[in-house]
């Protein structure tokens, strides 16, 4: 039998279905019927006055737990689905609907036993967590946990100073509550200065690790891809899928993973909640890296973009207003048309020949949340984990505020997101008697205490690139040149420059381009607000001004011939003068967290 997983109509074939009492218990029942895509709750006692249903789409749930009761006398067993849909009314007039964590529980208790009553409850949570993270079930399926996965352990990196500075509240308050419920373990990791990330990711062990998430802006990303990349055994490192959850100023790749699944542009809190909901899901997806060139013959890998001229002035000038969030790009911008340069320049670049320039436009949907997530909070240490814990976590009864009385955890049940907070930890504090105990102790990591490796000492690895001369010769007879004056230059690979900037509406993550675009000197300030407007919804290709081209490359040079300027790989400032790149197709592996559609046979 083939399933298909993907986007669902109204013939979806029903994989479970089963009649369970509400929790906590006031005699209200409920039909719940389990398709590829969503969870359908119809009301069966008091009976409706209606036929009307509650559809929970999977794409908003984060995970399901099975529980029990705490009084021993009662032999049910509990299962609770953990979700964050969109709210049914708009909060703000043109703010989108906003997102709410909804958190329902059903009493299993047809069985006279407890263990069946479990069994039953293991059964609905199972398939639920599978068409969550992507694993091919159907109604003909054996449906228990040895469908599922070992839980995911993420090394997450978190940049307390980056945007705002709300990185710390923001991880507690959302992420960390989120991917609890989604049974993810974790090793949180504050760096302290600039480069620390790449130094521990030079020291990890990959096979502690089913990922690395940045929490902060782009700039963290950075750090962790060149890291990898600098590892002797570069080729395997690369191929841990990184991820990003937002909390910086431009935050365009946590904007690119957003779009890629067909939500809504979005800022701040809601960007995050949305990436957060998607990293639950697990998904990964191919990505380009870029390598780069500069002057000096240093080379780097860049995920997202190379600038120069407007766009890398106001990055880099607008660094003085870092507390202003993502305000600062506004601020900067006004500020560099008051005073806009043009740059003398060669750009010589190897056209895409084989590829269409402009890919469809998909069609997105709101999303949004409502920034208050009714979790304890607590203090978070400068490390904080919750892995050698997952085995005793079960021993907590579950206490949240909607509910007076909760089941509590079975003993075959993933951790609650209550559990959590009761189980952070620095491992400073670390008992010798908690390690001992656990069944599966960790062994300390050694990212904590990784020696800070000196820049003088790195050594770039990877992949020859085949289409790039030496800086000092002529590029191949098959580029072409263009020698003119510059307002700007942008080589950009992902569809987001920042959040609300929509600036390459036809980029992919492993479409194998650099979607090179420059505007020419000779562009009226009015003209160039225009297009910026433009780009918040990505429409500035549309206007066809004829300042502004666009080609998708694979190769790209640029020859500064204006004595000064700024020049940014992913933002960062590099050294001013020629440079170069060309696009390494697939080479790393980007947490999306939607999959390819894929066909599964049983």
């Amino acid at each position: 039998m083939n399933v298909f997983l993907g986007a669902c109509g109204e013939g979806c074939e029903t994989l479970l279905h089963g009649e369970f009492e509400a929790y906590p218990p006031k005699g209200t029942r409920y039909a719940l019927s389990l398709t590829q895509t969503e969870l359908h709750i119809q009301r069966l006692v008091p009976k409706p006055d209606m036929d009307h249903r509650t559809v929970m789409r999977l794409i908003d749930v984060v995970g399901c737990h099975t529980m029990r009761s705490p009084t021993i006398t009662n032999q049910s067993a509990f299962f609770r689905v953990y979700a964050y849909p969109l709210k049914k009314r708009k909060v703000v007039v043109g703010s989108g609907r906003a997102r709410q964590r909804v958190a329902k529980t059903f009493q299993v208790d047809s069985a006279e036993c407890y263990e069946d009553n479990l069994q039953m409850a293991e059964k609905w949570a199972a398939a639920i967590k599978c068409l969550v993270l992507g694993i091919a079930i159907s109604s003909e399926t054996e449906i228990s946990r040895s469908l599922l996965p070992r839980p995911r352990r993420l090394l997450l990196l978190l940049n307390p100073f980056g945007g705002k500075g709300n990185g710390l509240q923001w991880c507690q308050s959302h992420i960390l509550p989120m991917i609890t419920e989604a049974d993810v373990s974790f090793n949180l990791v504050q760096t302290e200065r600039q480069n620390h990330a790449r130094e521990l990711v030079q020291s990890i062990s990959l096979a502690e690790w089913d990922g690395i998430v940045a929490i902060s802006g782009d700039g963290l990303l950075y750090e962790v891809v060149n890291g990898l990349m600098e590892r002797p055994d570069w080729e395997e490192a690369i191929k841990m899928p990184l991820g990003i959850l937002p909390c910086g100023s431009g935050n365009a790749v946590a904007a690119s993973i957003n779009f890629s699944a067909g939500f809504e542009q979005v800022l701040g809190q809601e960007l995050l909640t949305n990436c957060t909901l998607l990293l639950c899901h697990g998904a990964v997806s191919p990505l380009d890296l870029v390598s780069v060139t500069t002057s000096s013959g240093s080379r780097t890998f860049s995920f997202l973009s190379v600038a120069w001229g407007f766009i890398s002035d106001v990055d880099i000038e607008s660094e003085k207003y870092r507390h202003m969030g993502s305000a600062r790009f506004t601020l900067g911008t006004l500020i560099r048309l008051a005073s806009m340069t043009t740059y003398r320049g060669r750009l010589s670049y190897l056209p895409a020949l084989d590829c269409a320039a402009h890919r469809p436009i998909l069609r997105s949907i709101t999303m949004a949340t409502n920034g208050s997530l009714p979790f304890q909070h607590v203090p978070l240490h400068r490390t904080v984990s919750d892995m050698a814990l997952c085995e005793e976590r079960h021993n907590f009864c579950f206490r949240e505020a909607e509910l007076p009385e909760e089941p509590a955890p079975s003993p075959s049940s993933p951790p609650s997101s209550s559990a959590f907070h009761r189980s952070s930890f620095s491992f400073e504090g670390l008992s010798e008697e908690l390690l001992a105990d656990s069944e599966d102790p960790p062994e300390a990591d050694p990212a904590v205490a990784a020696p800070a490796v000196s820049p003088s000492v790195r050594q770039m690895h990877g992949p020859p690139d085949d289409f790039l001369t030496p800086l000092d010769q002529p590029v191949p007879k098959s580029w072409v040149t263009v020698e003119d004056d510059f307002v700007l230059v942008l080589a950009i690979y992902q569809t987001h420059l920042g959040a609300d900037l929509f600036t390459s509406p036809f980029a992919c993550f492993d479409d194998g381009l650099i979607h090179l675009a420059y505007v020419k000197a000779g562009i009226s300030r009015a003209s160039l607000i225009r297009l910026f407007l433009a780009m918040e919804k990505g429409t500035h290709y549309q206007q066809e001004c004829p300042h502004l081209t666009h080609i998708p490359v694979r190769a790209f040079r640029i020859e500064p011939l204006t004595r000064k300027g700024i020049l940014t790989i992913d933002g960062e400032r590099v050294e001013y003068g020629p440079i170069q790149g060309q696009v390494h197709p697939g080479l790393a592996n980007l947490l999306t967290g939607i999959g390819r559609v894929k066909v599964t046979a049983f």
